[in-house]
């Protein structure tokens, strides 16, 4: 049976895996390590004998909790892998120093790693156990958060105006998750950020690479000043369109919020 996870929500609840995990994590805790390694590498989810990463990490930190040394130095190298692919996916050549900030994101989740089994373990992983595409994001979000407070680039967008002169956010949808992503982190806000960086996947591409780079990223959608580089100058668009996109964005978020 799988180890029962430690971590606490706000509200004193305490945090559980996805049934399906569970009952993937009990296959593979009763597998021979040739077959954990045989299904490890597997990247497929539609493979039969795929693994969800959930469980590849289950392994790899009970192993690590055990000291099961041969275990974690076979399983690690095929969750590290996974992590690197979807470093990837989520974080484009475009960016700036694209590159460097998958190294970083990469070598903070192997800090937390390394802390299973020791009294620094805590329950840092715990959320990974449970989805861990959002797990890695709330890494990224973390670092950027950072990066925004130490230089104060985060917009107030209920500042902006849309080309018609009219608020871009009135709902407060984005002015709020911008908010959430510079600020310490909470359960509430964990939750917010996790609801709509899953709407965000529904939105035009040009809607979500504008609340990306204004509200996750700090930068302001155009400025007077030629210099400055801003969510405009990275499209290669005008303040107004990307504006525009801002206005439809929280519209839309703010629609499925209210389904």
């Amino acid at each position: 049976m799988a180890r029962a996870l430690n971590k606490m929500t706000k509200g004193g609840v305490g945090y559980k895996r996805p049934p399906e995990i569970e009952a993937c994590i009990e296959v593979a805790l009763g597998q021979a390590l040739d077959e954990q390694l045989r299904r490890a590498p597997i990247n497929d989810p539609t493979h039969r004998d795929y693994m969800p990463t959930e469980c590849l990490l289950h392994l790899v930190r009970e192993a690590r909790i055990t000291g099961n040394k041969r275990s974690v130095d076979r399983l690690l190298p095929s969750l590290l892998n996974r992590c690197e692919r979807r470093l990837k996916r989520t974080i484009p050549d475009s960016w700036p120093d694209a590159e460097g900030l998958r190294e970083e994101l990469l070598q903070l989740f192997c800090e937390l790693l390394a802390r299973a089994g020791t009294n620094h373990d805590a329950t840092a992983l715990d959320i990974f156990e449970c989805k861990f595409n959002k797990g890695l994001a709330t890494l990224r979000y973390k670092r950027l958060r950072k990066d925004a407070n130490r230089t104060k680039r985060f917009v107030h967008l209920r500042d902006e105006k849309d080309e018609d002169g009219q608020p871009i956010d009135p709902d407060e949808t984005l002015t709020r998750l911008s908010r959430a992503a510079r600020t310490p982190a909470s359960q509430e806000d964990f939750v917010y950020l996790g609801e709509i960086l899953e709407a965000l996947k529904t939105l035009p591409e040009a809607q979500r690479r504008a609340v990306d780079l204004c509200c996750l990223q700090g930068y302001a959608p155009a400025s007077e000043d030629p210099e400055e580089i801003t969510a405009a100058t990275i499209c290669g668009v005008s303040g107004t369109a990307i504006r525009k996109n801002l206005r439809k964005a929280a519209e839309k978020l703010k629609k499925q919020r209210g389904a």
